[in-house]
């Protein structure tokens, strides 16, 4: 293949993402200084939609979420600091509410290690110790209520111009930033400012809807919103009927202590304030919602309040055994991986960044070049050997000028930002990401004809583009019972629109984007069932070697990850080498769980009961000790798939159940 050209991308990826958000502000009618607004000056913020300013991850993520709009249709680049801020953050979540006194020293650790930060970053710091304190406040007393209040509300002032409580949903605001007022509501209701409490929850649940985003973005807010309505209204029906004034609150007690009339009339009833009071309606729509997007962000507390409830308050009655039966799987699961199901979450994600250090290690690798070597660009000295070194370590962070140039040596372009396609269109992005879904679920009829409309949206010409339509094709070939052979040949091409003379490179050191780790997955598979055991084997260490090496520094497997691993245990049962293979997909699964989505989860769990199952019948003696292990998996992936009302798995797995629960 020739080396990929710079004219063929006619549109620069960092370029294109800041004119997608100039798009979508203009689209939206909102000026530079509203979406801008605590994040970043107005005439910054026009350099982003030029293509002329370096932003960071937070920055970027948050003015999309300002809008609605996930992240995850981007690929990112990050500095090593980013990156190691991300983590440590992390690492708070993790700890917040369960081991408050870890997650103390943590906050602490960070403000200490880090004296200069973004207002993001302080409003995360103030928001956990917020519900620090309110989880000491329900259990054994702690700081008086103003006091937590009045660091709820420094919270939200980090970013949120002043005058924020009179209409939060005439600003621009992230999930994150509506994290913060979600606790001020809760700070409010402990001072005993109920009716306050009830109009920010009533904001912050309109909001998502009043502006429009999409459902991605809604899944990072709607659950914890719903979780402490159901929780301020259980607290009111304890105590009885609140006075006069606090109408509002008092509707939402009553709904939730008795059934009430049927549910159109519970449906046209308002508070006295006008809005719903159908907290439990609200828990349900917050649950379908994760499920719907294969979530699990603040799932089992949610999960919890819906259980509390009474079944007569539920439209259908064995809605409320369902719940109780996703609860129970969550526990386990939670339970098996030591995962902290109580946590809270970052307003952000890296599955869709890379380290810009390591990056350039990589390629500079891949391409077998020395760094005296690297930093040359063909023009000019880029940069020294010793500061190239420092920036792959992670210790310096180079500038998006410098690390363009050295990066087109390899055949690889973009930015900081760069979107999953060659467009400037978020519609096409998300139907991009339709697509793909369509896919995961196997509904093969709705993904051919979304395909076609998508073809009619793109130009081929892009690389990117055509690598896209190419996947496309050799994937539907291969599942309409096509020539395996010419799927693969179909999938190599593709591989060729993004990656250059792979044939006589090391592909373990190439920087695999979520598509490449899709289409090698694939190519690693086809040789598999093509009975070419040497050539899979060298595609799937490949990739995963290289995801390893992507995840250094956060721990975070990027997207895709769980079908290359699928994949590779496809290929060691074939070769039946399955000692191993049970550990790594517990593995994978305990990193599944870090991220917000666990659309894949239940194949894993899946292959846990067949490798388990597998490794018993080889093993006879391994039988008593494995047999409660392929039970639990099987019956969780059986579960996890009616959460994510994936029909096919479903199928699937009631056709095995007689061998793995008999």
């Amino acid at each position: 293949m020739k080396r990929t050209k710079e004219q063929e991308f006619i549109r620069k990826y960092n370029r294109a993402y800041g004119k997608a958000i100039g798009a979508e502000r203009k689209k939206r009618k909102l000026g530079l200084e509203k979406l801008s607004s605590g994040i970043m000056s107005r005439t910054k913020l026009e350099m982003v939609e030029k293509g002329m300013a370096q932003w960071t991850k937070m920055e970027g993520d948050t003015l999309m979420l300002r809008m609605g709009i996930p992240a995850e249709y981007f690929e990112a680049m990050a500095s090593g600091e980013d990156l190691e801020r991300w983590r440590k953050r992390e690492d708070i979540c993790l700890l917040v509410p369960g081991l408050p006194e870890e997650a103390a020293a943590a906050i602490d650790d960070y403000r200490r290690k880090y004296k200069k930060r973004e207002p993001l970053e302080e409003q995360f710091l103030l928001k956990a110790e917020v519900i620090l304190m309110l989880e000491r406040q329900r259990t054994a007393g702690g700081e008086a209520p103003e006091v937590i209040l009045d660091t709820a509300t420094q919270a939200v002032n980090c970013t949120v111009p002043d005058g924020w409580e009179q209409n939060p949903g005439a600003l621009c605001l992230s999930p994150g930033e509506l994290d913060a007022v979600l606790l001020v509501s809760a700070a409010l209701f402990e001072n005993g400012c109920k009716e306050e409490a009830w109009q920010l929850w009533q904001a912050v649940w309109d909001y998502p809807g009043q502006h429009g985003w999409k459902e991605r973005a809604m899944t990072m807010i709607l659950p914890q919103t719903a979780v402490l309505g159901i929780r301020m209204a259980a607290a009111l029906a304890e105590h009885g009927e609140p006075d006069g004034r606090d109408t509002a609150m008092g509707s939402m007690a009553a709904s939730m202590r008795e059934a009430g009339p049927p549910r159109k009339e519970q449906e046209a009833r308002s508070s006295g304030n006008g809005q719903e009071t159908g907290l439990l309606r609200k828990g349900q729509e917050a649950l379908e919602l994760l499920r719907r997007n294969g979530c699990h962000c603040y799932v089992l507390p949610l999960l919890d309040c819906l259980c509390e409830c009474d079944a007569s308050l539920f439209a259908a009655p064995e809605y409320l055994e369902q719940v109780k039966a996703f609860r129970k799987m969550f526990l386990d699961i939670y339970a098996w991986f030591g995962y902290p199901g109580y946590r809270i979450w970052q307003g952000i994600s890296v599955d869709n960044t890379r380290d810009a250090g390591m990056t350039l290690k990589m390629l500079r690798k891949f391409d077998g070049k020395s760094r005296e070597k690297a930093v040359y660009d063909g023009d000019e000295l880029v940069m020294s050997p010793r500061q190239l070194e420092r920036i792959e370590k992670g210790l310096h962070k180079p500038s998006y000028e410098n690390y363009d140039k050295l990066v087109k040596q390899y055949g690889k372009f973009g930015g900081w930002n760069m979107p999953l396609l060659e467009t400037e269109s978020l519609e096409v992005l998300e139907q991009r990401q339709l697509i793909s879904t369509l896919m995961e679920c196997e509904r093969w009829d709705l993904v051919e004809w979304e395909i076609q409309k998508f073809r009619n949206r793109v130009t081929p010409a892009f690389p990117k583009v055509r690598q896209e339509l190419l996947f496309f094709d050799a994937i539907l070939k291969q599942k309409k019972g096509g020539d395996l052979q010419e799927s693969l040949e179909m999938l190599l091409e593709a591989l060729r629109c993004t990656v250059p003379d792979f044939e006589r490179k090391d592909m373990k050191w190439w920087v695999y984007q979520r598509e490449e780790i899709m289409i090698v997955s694939n190519i690693g598979s086809f040789y598999r069932k093509l009975g070419r055991l040497d050539e899979a084997k060298k595609w799937l260490e490949a990739v995963l070697f290289s995801i390893d090496q992507n995840s250094y520094r956060t721990g975070i497997y990027h997207y895709g990850f769980d079908i290359a691993f699928e994949c590779y245990d496809n290929y060691l049962g074939d070769i039946c080498c399955l000692d191993n293979t049970v550990k790594m997909n517990e593995y994978m699964i305990l990193k599944s769980l870090l991220l917000f989505r666990i659309n894949g989860i239940h194949n894993l769990f899946y292959h846990i009961a067949w490798n388990a199952y597998e490794i018993a019948e080889k093993k006879p003696e391994e039988y008593a000790s494995l047999r409660p292990v392929w039970e639990k998996a099987f019956q969780i992936s059986k579960l996890m798939a009616e959460f994510m009302s994936d029909s096919s798995t479903k199928a699937f797995l009631s056709k095995r159940e007689s061998k793995y629960l008999s």
